[in-house]
């Protein structure tokens, strides 16, 4: 089955469904046709695939990782960015 053949009486619903799958973090445990959609629209926009978390010239899209990111997010696969901060910082008179 596809999204299409499962919404096909009623478009409007279709449209916004269309649309909230393809929203990092909005789709919760993906049905097979759902994760067939996503995998499909990741292949033909490199926008798309960067807001997904994907380089844009990515060509192959694991499954595993396209589910972790219409669950949880982008946070789902970004890594932490430690920032190195000083102990002390310099009094403003020394600068």
């Amino acid at each position: 089955m596809t999204l299409d053949e499962i919404y096909a009486g009623d478009p409007g619903l279709l449209k916004f469904y269309k649309r909230k799958l393809l929203e990092p973090g909005w789709a919760g445990e993906l049905k097979p046709y759902e994760l067939a959609y996503i995998k499909a629209q990741l292949r033909q926009s490199p926008s798309l695939r960067r807001r997904w978390g994907f380089r844009p010239s990515a060509r192959r899209f694991s499954d595993k990782q396209i589910r972790a990111v219409a669950r949880d997010g982008l946070s789902a696969i970004e890594k932490p960015v430690l920032a190195s901060v000083p102990e002390k910082l310099p009094s403003p008179s020394r600068i």
